[in-house]
């Protein structure tokens, strides 16, 4: 069993949303303020316990703002399914909440006006901003199935549930210097050695009859008596200073997490950093689920464990580590989490991943595995394998610009400054890639395949931009000494262009029927027609860096038109990743550039709604 999809409507952020969980492990990722933490807070709804009647009961900021009322004050509703319901214990559990589709159940929250509300609603159409909702004439409920029946639901079912929530600003220090309830419900988890038990009362009371034999403990335990016998007077009790009671029970509840780096050196957790204690927290909470899946019968519980951003306080490896543990590893019941960290979401298998989006001003949200099918399967491995710490920005921004290597990465985002501010005013914000929320990705080469794979006809109906090489194929000459056939680098201009390579033609003609992926070309390659464009500007910087040999240097000195632009690119094609990074230091410097035009259309592209 698990919890396969959730629905949402007038809740916090949303105002019609759904999301479906995959089995064991979901991570949920996406920009931030898209909704990821009022997800976990939705299913709380449903399944928190402790404190649960006053968590439940909502107030006015809990319901979406863009909601207008009229003629009926609004409800929330929270909708939870139920999969894989198959054994007997879960059949035991949900058997009042299935639904007509076999192996599944339903559970409703839903936070609304009681029959009798007296406060009229408006009649015009009114913003919930401009109204006080009567909150005080509200109810909520919870029911099973498809549809509420006048059955009382039974709330110490969700008590089955086992359902801990770690947010994003514990303070998992605090938690573990008072672990001993948590530590308690762990150990007690587990089948009792009785022999050991009786073991363990002994030792305690004998240590209790030695603590009793210190001075100081005598003079203390005497000094409390008389002086609480002179504020109580005759109905005063007698105190004794010892270790804990001798009960087994509450010697578990006394019970304490130390740390350190080997047995028998260990300290108090006070003295650990953030980030290991919020590791050592997770564990607990592992702990205490890990031996919950061979529960049967009255003894039954499904746990689910929800964490918000568990790569708070944590460097890349311990991130990488954690995250590993949690895609590798079998854990009873289901945990979900949310995650800001490239590090985390790098690390994943992509059926895991669940991407939060927003799409025409309404969030979504698609498990990325099922954009996969068989036929695409090899993408899909391809981006398992290249998705490192920088590539999984893609599931960070809300357009994405694919490019081909390290120069575009370098430069482009500084060319997008400059062109989307040219006619900037003093005050206004400047406009860059960042602040529209576009991803950069390179993909080290052309496979952009697999990357736009994620927009494709099953995928994010996101924005996302190409920037390819033409590559226009060799041209066939022959060799007039020789007479052999060779081929030869082609150098086109715009008045003599040549027909891109059939690798951009077919990736141009496969994408083209998706109005929201542009994928642009150019004569030859990026650095080349940089050049095509800016003459003075490369002679200089090859001058500047003394970028080629000196004899090369010399050479393209006496040389101007199409011979000049050929030379320059054959001495900055040798160094490409150098020649970027000083291309990039004249531009911040403010150096003036031309930038070619499938860049500028791509730009303009990127900055439309």
């Amino acid at each position: 069993m698990y919890i396969s999809k959730l629905k949402i409507q007038n809740y916090k952020s949303f105002l019609d949303f759904s999301i479906e969980f995959n089995k064991g492990l979901s991570v949920i990722i996406g920009e931030n303020n898209i909704g990821k933490s009022n997800v976990l807070d939705a299913l709380s709804l449903i399944f928190i316990f402790n404190q649960g009647w006053r968590r439940r009961q909502l107030n006015h900021d809990d319901f979406n703002t863009e909601l207008v009322i009229q003629g009926v004050w609004p409800s929330i509703n929270i909708e939870v399914s139920l999969s894989d319901v198959t054994t007997e214990d879960e059949m035991a559990l949900t058997y009042k909440w299935l639904t007509k589709e076999p192996g599944q159940a339903k559970l409703t929250y839903t936070f609304r006006p009681k029959g009798n509300c007296t406060k009229k609603p408006p009649t015009k159409p009114t913003s919930i901003k401009d109204l006080k909702i009567p909150l005080d004439q509200y109810e909520w409920v919870i029911f099973g199935g498809e549809k509420e029946t006048t059955d009382i639901f039974d709330h110490q079912m969700l008590q089955r549930f086992t359902f801990e929530s770690v947010d994003a600003l514990r303070d998992a220090t605090s938690e573990l210097s008072k672990s001993s309830s948590k530590l308690h419900k762990i150990i007690s988890s587990y089948e009792q050695d009785e022999k050991n038990k009786e073991e363990v009362i002994l030792r305690a009371q004998e240590l209790n009859k030695q603590i009793k034999l210190s001075s100081e403990i005598d003079k203390a335990q005497k000094a409390i008596n008389e002086n609480l016998k002179q504020i109580t007077g005759y109905l005063h009790q007698r105190t004794e200073i010892q270790m804990a009671e001798n009960s087994y029970e509450q010697l578990l509840k006394n019970l304490k997490v130390l740390i350190g780096p080997n047995d028998g050196n260990v300290h108090s957790v006070e003295t650990n950093g953030l980030g290991y204690n919020n590791l050592l927290y997770i564990s607990l909470l592992l702990a205490q689920y890990f031996n919950r899946k061979d529960k049967k019968g009255t003894d039954y519980t499904f746990p689910i464990l929800t964490v918000e951003e568990p790569e708070a306080h944590l460097h890349i490896h311990l991130q990488k580590y954690l995250s590993n543990y949690f895609f590798t590893e079998f854990v009873a019941g289901q945990i979900i989490v949310t995650s800001h960290s490239t590090h985390i979401s790098s690390s994943v298998n992509l059926d895991s991943l669940i991407l939060m989006y927003k799409e025409g001003g309404k969030t979504q949200s698609k498990q990325i595995g099922k954009i996969f099918d068989e036929k695409s399967e090899k993408y899909k491995r391809h981006l398992e394998r290249w998705l490192d710490a920088t590539k999984s920005n893609i599931f960070y921004g809300r357009k994405t610009l694919l490019v081909e290597g390290i120069a575009e990465r370098l430069i482009i985002p500084k060319m997008a400054e400059i062109y989307w501010n040219k006619s900037r005013k003093e005050k206004e914000p400047v406009k860059s890639l960042e602040g529209f929320g576009v991803s950069i990705i390179s993909v080290d080469g052309v496979a952009f395949r697999p990357f736009l794979h994620l927009f494709g006809q099953t995928g994010l109906n996101q924005k996302c931009a190409v920037l390819t090489d033409s590559d226009p194929e060799k041209r066939e000459l022959l060799d007039p000494i020789s007479g052999d056939k060779i081929k030869v680098d082609v150098f086109p201009t715009q008045q003599y262009p040549a027909s891109p390579c059939s690798r951009t033609i077919n990736l141009i003609d496969d994408y083209k029927g998706l109005p929201h992926v542009s994928i642009k070309t150019n004569l030859k390659t990026f650095e080349y027609d940089l050049i095509l464009e800016n003459h003075v500007f490369f002679r200089e910087l090859i001058s500047k860096y003394e970028l080629g040999t000196k004899d090369e240097r010399e050479q393209i000195s006496k040389l101007n038109g199409h011979e000049f632009e050929k030379e320059a690119f054959l001495i900055i094609a040798k160094t490409k990743g150098e020649a970027a990074q000083y291309v990039l230091d004249e531009l911040v410097s403010g150096k003036e550039i031309k930038i070619p035009k499938y860049i500028s259309d791509t730009l303009d592209f990127l900055l439309e709604d």
